[in-house]
């Protein structure tokens, strides 16, 4: 050990260049693990963040709306009672389900509709350039009860005042027809109008639209409907659920009516994990081969060492097989040399992030002695004091 401080000593450049640079290959190691385990936390946060949506589509796909839903298809995401069993509620929340029957008032044709919140109709958000106004203590809540209510048309509300009726309710008059099985007379609370680009439609809540068809004898057909996946971890389990129920969007279906015996699609909108997740893969793939390549330079790096410190030392070396040192004992010597450099720089580069991965750093300081002790090996092997003689 004595020996071993001396030659230390006598070199300090070469041992301190040792030292840091062991301790900049683990700071880099250190770093690219706590780069992998971040990204895995922020995908992880992504993960739970993302809203995977579904959509009931015809069997191609290029259809969401006007789809004539059954009631045993629709009950799967309501559960409401009476048409059959909720096998898919318990995976999805935010259900969306819009429905419309069309009826006559004052010689014009309209359409009554009951959805479960705005975000059911496209033509009533903001972005497709509607507006609605709503009367004092209303508001999008309204379509989660089941009184009523509705919101008409500016243009709707207009013809009531100049007909002088009473500006807060709207009496509609469904006839019995395929839909209805007996004619249904109701007066809705008026909370709301709008103006945009769907001027013949009359908004109710989707319970209410329900309790009327109820009322009359008759089901209920959707015309569409969408959720949300409730946990993205149950992604798969309600995918498998749901092939139960229908397929899976086919360009290839053009034209059909049926496909393995299913007539409707539901379309998992899942592309925003799928990407997060390919993100994970490239950002964790890109950190492996940059560690795999600190590794490979470590390699390197003890060779180039074990060749130096041949070069320089080839005198001393060859004094100490005269003196009677074995070639095993000079090997030792050097090698131990050297571990301790890269020992203590690795400990003091990994110390940053508490020497994790460990394994990393101690594959870093195997790999770079594995490099010095082959190249040593080799030297060693020659007689030295002819290729000092050689070199002179």
């Amino acid at each position: 050990m004595r020996y071993l401080w001396i030659r230390l000593r006598r070199k300090p450049f070469a041992a301190v260049a040792v030292v840091l640079f062991s301790g900049l290959i683990g700071l880099a190691l250190c770093s690219l693990h706590r780069g992998i385990l971040s990204a895995q936390g922020h995908y992880d946060e992504i993960y739970r963040q993302i809203k995977v949506n579904c959509t009931v589509t015809n069997l191609t796909g290029d259809q969401s709306d006007q789809l004539n839903i059954s009631p045993d298809i629709h009950v799967l995401f309501t559960g409401n009672s009476g048409y059959g069993s909720p096998e898919l509620m318990e995976w999805v929340e935010d259900v969306q389900i819009k429905s419309s029957i069309k009826f006559v008032w004052e010689g014009e044709e309209y359409t009554l509709t009951g959805i479960t919140s705005l975000q059911a109709e496209p033509r009533l958000r903001p972005e497709n350039g509607c507006t609605i106004f709503w009367n004092e203590g209303a508001g999008e809540a309204v379509f989660a009860g089941r009184d009523l209510q509705c919101i008409l048309p500016w243009e709707l509300m207009k013809k009531l005042q100049e007909q002088e009726t009473p500006e807060d309710c709207f009496a509609v008059h469904l006839a019995a027809d395929f839909y209805l099985e007996t004619d249904y007379d109701g007066v809705f609370e008026i909370v709301g109008t709008y103006e945009g680009k769907e001027d013949k439609a009359i908004y109710c809540p989707w319970e209410t639209y329900l309790e009327i068809f109820r009322s009359t004898g008759r089901t209920v057909m959707a015309d569409s409907l969408s959720a949300t996946l409730r946990n993205n971890e149950d992604l798969e389990l309600f995918r498998e659920e749901a092939a139960k129920w229908f397929a899976e969007p086919d360009a290839r279906a053009a034209g059909m009516i049926e496909n393995d015996g299913f007539f409707l699609a539901l379309d998992i909108n899942d592309s925003q994990l799928k990407q997060a997740k390919q993100n994970l893969e490239n950002s964790i793939a890109v950190n492996r081969i940059a560690a795999a390549a600190i590794f490979v330079l470590s390699a390197g790096a003890g060779a180039l060492v074990g060749v130096l410190m041949i070069r320089s030392r080839k005198h001393e070396i060859a004094l100490m097989r005269t003196l009677g040192t074995s070639n095993m004992g000079i090997y030792i010597s050097c090698v131990t040399e050297q571990a301790v450099c890269v020992i203590l720089g690795t400990a003091s580069g990994g110390a940053c992030f508490m020497w994790q991965p460990l394994y990393q750093l101690c594959l870093f300081a195997g790999v770079y002695l594995a490099g010095l002790s082959v190249t040593l090996w080799v030297f060693l092997r020659k007689n030295l004091l002819t290729v000092i003689k050689e070199e002179e």
